[in-house]
């Protein structure tokens, strides 16, 4: 919904060789250098292929993939040197040799991923003991010395998850900025017009929140439509949702701040709003969970839209008159463009636009109908912005949006990349010219 007041001209994007490409190339040449060193022993192969397995966005996922990648390194390596075994102490006799090896293979799969699956309990470990497995059983197993592969494959393993850790916990070294608070808008800036964001933003954005950037998002979107669009983003400090109205905890699942319509007032614009024929949704407030009552659906977008969010475990609609003394944290209502445009003169004409703040713009998703938006006329985001920065003690903040003279920076419809990119400039300033360039 904000998208569709905030949208510029998408521009021309180049992309760029991350971190993780050139780790990934590091950690490769130091795989063939370890091999060197050892004096060509081993397969750089094995190697390389566990340090890029590590080599994964996050830290905590590179410590699950090592420590996965390692189980299941040395079970397929045990059931791999069990079928050597019975292959040169067993299966003498030419007859016996093919049907007798088959029936080994098939059983080490098979107890390599009982193993891994129900004795360790490492589902993601089973697929790795079995790339093992197989690779000592059915390429190796004719060498001079299968037992010395069985050894140099568990040690090519061991190095290539050391390598890949080592290479991926490396990091320039950066003084970062935690004196500042840092909010950017959410649709258009973050999310493309689809509502997505790439796989470069969502990966950088969750660093610089594990390394402390103190970040929050400001939207016209209700908590429920921001947990399904970015949920994934471990944001660290209280949202501005609803156009300003809450601010929203997503850790805590709690409200810290609303601005609410009073209940008296919120009923006096529901019942003008019935009598011009236009019925609403009141979002409410209570304790730490959002209630959308409704009494009647007026039209077929409305009904549209109900249907469509109603199967959400985030929403939660409810068939019933507002409880009397309830507070609303927003009216909304959707209906003919033409009925809500004539709805927003009456109530202007009532002077309804001096007592409240009213938004009324066309919807992108239904054409020929549009949203008509009620909340308290001190609900702005930036009055909820000072109410953030007293709660949070920040004396300084950063906005990022993609509205000329609204932000302090502002930022280009795009995929979200280029204000991840500003952000990380700023946040983790290359050199101190950079850093007094944004004082």
């Amino acid at each position: 919904m904000e998208a569709q007041a905030e949208r510029r001209k998408r521009p021309a994007y180049h992309h760029l060789i991350g971190q993780r490409i050139v780790k990934s190339a590091v950690a490769i040449g130091l795989c063939f250098l370890v091999y060197v060193l050892r004096g060509w022993r081993g397969i750089p192969f094995y190697t390389a292929l566990a340090a890029l397995q590590c080599m994964q966005p996050y830290r905590e996922n590179t410590r699950k993939m090592a420590n996965q990648r390692l189980c299941g390194t040395f079970v397929g390596a045990f059931y791999g040197l069990c079928v050597i075994l019975l292959q040169c102490f067993l299966f003498r006799p030419y007859h016996i040799v093919y049907l007798g090896y088959c029936t080994a293979v098939a059983l080490g799969v098979a107890a390599s991923l009982f193993t891994a699956v129900h004795l360790l309990h490492k589902k993601n470990a089973a697929y790795f003991s079995c790339v093992v497995f197989l690779s000592v059983t059915m390429v190796h197993i004719g060498d001079e010395n299968p037992y010395l592969f069985v050894l140099n494959r568990v040690v090519d393993t061991l190095i290539g998850v050391a390598i890949g850790m080592g290479v991926n916990a490396c990091h320039l070294p950066r003084k970062k900025r935690r004196d500042t608070l840092f909010v950017t808008a959410l649709d258009d800036v973050l999310l493309s017009r689809s509502s997505t964001m790439s796989d470069y933003s969502r990966v950088e954005l969750n660093r610089m929140l594990d390394e402390g950037i103190p970040l929050s998002i400001m939207t016209m979107r209700t908590p429920a439509s921001f947990l399904e669009a970015a949920g994934d983003i471990r944001v660290n400090c209280p949202l501005i949702l609803m156009d300003g109205a809450v601010l929203y905890d997503v850790k805590n699942n709690a409200f810290p701040a609303k601005r609410e319509l009073a209940y008296a007032d919120a009923k006096t614009v529901m019942d003008r709003l019935r009598e011009l024929g236009i019925e609403t949704f009141q979002n409410v407030i209570a304790g730490n969970s959002v209630l959308i009552y409704y009494q009647k659906i007026g039209s077929d977008g409305s009904r549209q839209v109900f249907e469509r969010l109603r199967k959400s475990p985030y929403r939660n609609y409810l068939h019933r008159p507002l409880p009397e003394g309830e507070a609303v944290a927003y009216l909304m209502a959707m209906d003919t463009t033409e009925k809500i445009d004539a709805a927003y003169a009456a109530l202007c004409a009532d002077g309804a636009d001096e007592r409240y703040k009213l938004l009324c713009y066309p919807s992108d998703d239904y054409p020929g109908y549009s949203y008509l938006k009620v909340y308290r006329k001190d609900a702005t985001k930036l009055n909820m912005l000072k109410t953030l920065m007293e709660l949070t003690g920040f004396q300084r903040v950063r906005t990022y949006g993609s509205v000329p003279g609204a932000y302090d920076r502002c930022v280009s419809i795009s995929t979200g990349d280029e204000v991840v990119r500003l952000l990380k400039r700023e946040f983790e300033p290359v050199c101190w010219k950079c850093k007094k360039k944004m004082n």
